[in-house]
């Protein structure tokens, strides 16, 4: 859950691959500090980097199966999260809403809203529903001023 939140990026690796972005592969190279994707770098840069483009260049990248055996991060949504994360980070607001929807018992509940209702509503009405046990987060589009 850290890094999908922080997406904390380790810099210092050269990045050899044009299409992707610096600030991208550093977050690539933050991923593959957690143990079961310390080969996602090579696999990215040397075994299949025109696959992986392909996937990188699709418009709906978190529905597309990834290259290699990552393609059985579809079995672990929220491990494909993290990629996504890293290389696609303008859809993980798309990514986690269809996660929720997926995973969480009654998750359709958690993403729908009811359109009357103002920010400021909601806001009160979901900080009167939390507990010191049931964290609340928020996912706002980019570009959004609540």
């Amino acid at each position: 859950m850290d890094f999908l939140i922080k997406c904390t990026p380790k810099i210092g690796v050269e990045n050899t691959l044009d299409w992707l972005p610096a600030s991208n592969w550093d977050q690539v190279q933050g991923l593959c500090q957690l143990e079961e994707f310390k080969t996602f770098s090579q696999n990215l840069e040397k075994d299949a980097p025109t696959r992986f483009r392909e996937w990188y260049n699709e418009m709906t990248p978190e529905k597309v199966k990834l290259p290699l055996e990552w393609k059985r991060l579809d079995q672990t949504p929220f491990k494909k999260l993290l990629v996504l994360r890293t290389l696609r980070p303008d859809r993980i607001t798309v990514a986690l809403t269809d996660f929720i929807q997926r995973v969480l018992p009654e998750g359709q509940t958690f993403v729908e809203m009811d359109q009357t209702k103002t920010f400021g509503t909601v806001l009160t009405e979901s900080i009167a529903d939390a507990e010191s046990t049931n964290p609340i987060f928020f996912i706002l589009s980019p570009g959004s001023d609540p």
